[in-house]
């Protein structure tokens, strides 16, 4: 190839570095075919224009795009029954939805095979109705949907409830630690009140001497005498015989009267 019809010497180049300069500076750099390099493929259409659910009022508008009506019909062909999950970011609680195709609907996946991509797991299969919360088109929205998932994943849907649950039974077992505490400490300062109260009362109370003591201790056992010691204790009421000549004194007198 002469290199006079080019600015630069290709002999310098290998053959895939001549073919590019080539095709980028005289093939390609056209306004054209800048313009057809831009064209869209029609899966870009329908990512752009792409709806997770689509209203009733909007499907049977006759005032969508081309764009939009390649979407909805895209939307059409998807089954709603069953849920397709990207788990792979679950800890961060973010979880990718989308609706199954028909080769999925015949091959089982999602229904009689786990429906978390990449799974193959058939057995011990749940049902679970999530509340499905997303951004579409900068707008929140949020709708009911099903998912079938094994064991494993399953755990990993609710990772963040149980995470919750957690943190809120730790918190709680926490609070009851607190409060056994208190109520340790509260009975600990209401004895340390009464062992208080009651060295302030003996500081009150007058020191008695030792004499009196002792007589208010006897006072107090006689005080407990029973009523049967009581009668040991009186001397016996003996009546003394008179003698002959009393007698007899006696015997004048009730005569003289």
């Amino acid at each position: 190839m002469s290199s006079q019809l080019f600015p630069i010497n290709l002999n310098k180049l290998t053959d895939k570095e001549g073919h590019n300069y080539i095709l980028n500076h005289y093939v390609l750099n056209t306004a054209a075919e800048s313009e057809s390099r831009k064209h869209k493929r029609d899966i870009d259409v329908i990512r752009e224009n792409h709806r997770f659910l689509w209203e009733d009022d909007e499907v049977d508008c006759g005032s969508l795009s081309w764009e939009q009506r390649l979407a909805l019909r895209y939307y059409k062909k998807l089954f709603k029954e069953y849920c397709i999950a990207d788990l792979s970011r679950y800890k961060d609680n973010k979880i990718a939805l989308r609706w199954r195709t028909e080769q999925e609907v015949v091959a089982g996946t999602g229904q009689f095979q786990c429906g978390s991509r990449h799974c193959v797991e058939r057995k011990d299969l749940r049902s679970w109705e999530v509340n499905f919360k997303y951004m579409e088109h900068g707008v929140p929205m949020n709708a009911l949907v099903k998912v079938r998932l094994c064991p494993t994943h399953t755990e990993q849907l609710n990772y963040r409830t149980k995470k919750k649950e957690h943190k809120k039974q730790k918190r709680r077992e926490k609070d009851e630690r607190r409060a056994v505490r208190r109520n340790k400490r509260r009975k600990l300062d209401d004895t340390a009140e009464d062992d208080q109260e009651k060295e302030d009362n003996e500081e009150e109370e007058p020191k008695v001497p030792e004499a009196e003591q002792e007589r208010r201790k006897i006072q107090g056992e006689e005080d407990n005498t029973t009523a049967e010691d009581e009668i040991w204790l009186k001397q016996p009421d003996v009546v003394a015989e008179p003698s002959r000549e009393q007698e007899f004194e006696s015997y004048l007198e009730d005569l003289l009267m």
